[in-house]
């Protein structure tokens, strides 16, 4: 199978990156968009809440004082009683609202219909319960591969929770802006990887 060079699959990769970004204000993360479409159907719609700076400043003592104690919250900087003037703040891009299901549900359906395009494209498409890879297939045949690729989705799951996102958001969008977690998240994911594709390889 023939496949892009790399610098053209990268090209692509961050202009898709790029247009969410353009399109929807948002940083590009799969796993973020599935656990908001789950949460929307597990505690309904968002409401954006509406708080004078007041009501803001004494719900952010409150859980600070919930969550560290009284002593925290009694230290937290209160108004500034100086005589001096206070710095301008900065001017900051306003908060935007929460998305709509019909968004979530649209990013999540093109994911499915773009790789189905691209195989159909491809002269490839087939439905599989099972993965193409040779080593897979050896290792984990027939019946066997269906509760196997179960069992990896809810680890990969499980790792997008702990990690606080998927390959998208801390491969594409974070190690672009040189997050530090999202540099230490790809190395683990991307040498877990190396490391089971040589253990695999190695075992038959």
């Amino acid at each position: 199978m023939a496949h892009w060079p790399w610098f053209a699959g990268g090209a692509a990769l961050t202009g898709v990156a790029l247009f969410h970004w353009l399109a929807l204000h948002r940083m590009m993360a799969v796993s973020g968009r599935f656990s908001a479409l789950v949460n929307r159907f597990r505690f309904g719609a968002p409401v954006a809440p509406k708080m004078t700076p007041e009501e803001l400043r004494a719900a952010l003592l409150a859980a600070t004082e919930a969550e560290f104690g009284p002593a925290a919250a009694e230290a937290s900087p209160g108004p500034s009683s100086a005589t001096a003037p206070a710095p301008a703040p900065k001017k900051l891009r306003p908060l935007t609202s929460p998305q709509s299901l019909g968004t979530h549900l649209s990013f999540l359906v093109a994911l499915v219909a773009g790789g189905a395009l691209a195989s159909t494209l491809a002269g490839t498409w087939s439905l599989s319960g099972s993965l193409r890879g040779d080593l897979f297939a050896r290792f984990f045949p027939g019946p066997l591969a269906m509760p196997v690729l179960l069992f990896g989705g809810l680890l990969v799951g499980f790792g997008t929770r702990m990690a606080a996102g998927c390959t998208s958001g801390h491969g594409l969008c974070g190690v672009s802006r040189l997050q530090p977690g999202s540099l230490l998240a790809t190395c683990v994911f991307f040498g877990m990887g190396i490391v089971t594709s040589f253990a695999l390889r190695g075992l038959l």
